[in-house]
């Protein structure tokens, strides 16, 4: 299994560090340009809600990434201190006028599975996508 576990702090400023090793995962696997690119964008948008709707004395601690290689599905996990949120409905409103929304409804395109825990003030988000086939992957 491959791993690879990051902190960081709550700085939007540290999100670019964090979607530079994604990438840098992805081609480890040997996953198509579109996989790399669904799974960064997924990154960075549950990083971004949760540096942006986090109160302002979690920046004190730390978000921990993970991803890693399962038999099937890169599986991404966020752990991050927070209080519990209530995580959209099905349907997530993407208008344009919307006040939220919009990242969830891309999170829930581009990954096949999420689960969402809530335990001792700790927030856990784990996101799964279904590796391409051997013959989808890109030649190295």
């Amino acid at each position: 299994m491959n791993d690879n576990t990051l902190s960081i702090t709550y700085q939007a400023g540290a999100v670019d560090p964090i979607l530079r090793r994604m990438q840098a995962f992805c081609k480890t696997i040997n996953a198509t340009e579109a996989f790399c690119f669904q799974s960064r964008v997924v990154v960075a948008e549950a990083l971004n809600n949760i540096i942006k709707h986090s109160p302002e004395n979690a920046s004190d601690g730390f978000i921990r990434v993970n991803f890693c290689v399962t038999a099937r599905h890169l599986v991404i996990s966020l752990v991050y201190w927070s209080p519990e949120f209530g995580l959209p409905g099905e349907q997530p409103c993407v208008e344009s006028t919307a006040p939220s929304g919009r990242g969830w409804h891309i999170i829930q395109q581009y990954m096949d599975e999420i689960y969402y825990n809530h335990w001792m003030g700790m927030n856990t988000l784990i996101l799964k996508k279904r590796l391409p086939r051997c013959d989808e992957r890109r030649a190295l």
